[in-house]
């Protein structure tokens, strides 16, 4: 009976995992090798998107160790969108304020930050749209990242005929 009940419990605990995060469309983490990211180290994620319609927000998740030698990181995004048109931003993350404290929640020696990167975004076309993204320090190698990630999650409202365009 005992093992009966503690099942029981351990699936309402997945369910109930699992059912916090609704919102969510695609997070997906890449490692970075020995916590050193090199200029080269292109990371790539794929987004296979249905909605046409639902409006989204899209983050971009990094986790650094407390050795990290810098309070920032400015990191170049590549979008490719299903017909192959490529949209490119440079971008700054704050990592810590200017007394050195990591902004974001931290565990040990691991700090986690997500940071938004395009808000209210409607993809116009469904299919594999591409994120990559690459480190662009001065600094050929950075010490210190842990991972890096990107999270799309919908707004709480579709974009209908009626609203399109309007904020």
């Amino acid at each position: 009976m005992k093992k009966l009940i503690w099942a029981f419990f351990l699936i309402l605990i997945g369910l109930g995992v699992t059912s916090c995060d609704f919102n969510r469309v695609y997070e997906q983490y890449e490692d970075i090798p020995n916590y050193q990211w090199e200029q080269k180290n292109i990371l790539r994620f794929e987004v296979n998107i249905k909605d046409t319609i639902q409006a989204n927000n899209i983050f971009l998740n990094i986790r650094n160790t407390g050795s990290y030698e810098y309070s920032n990181i400015w990191v170049f995004v590549k979008k490719i969108t299903p017909d192959g048109k490529t949209e490119n931003k440079k971008i700054e993350l704050q990592l810590a304020d200017e007394k050195g404290k990591w902004y974001g929640s931290g565990f040990g020696d691991i700090f986690d930050l997500q940071v938004p990167f395009q808000q209210n975004v409607i993809f116009p076309h469904s299919g594999k749209y591409v994120f990559e993204i690459t480190q662009g320090m001065w600094p050929q190698k950075l010490n210190g990242v842990v991972n890096v990630g990107i999270r799309i999650e919908k707004l709480n409202h579709k974009i209908t005929d009626s609203n399109r365009g309007k904020k």
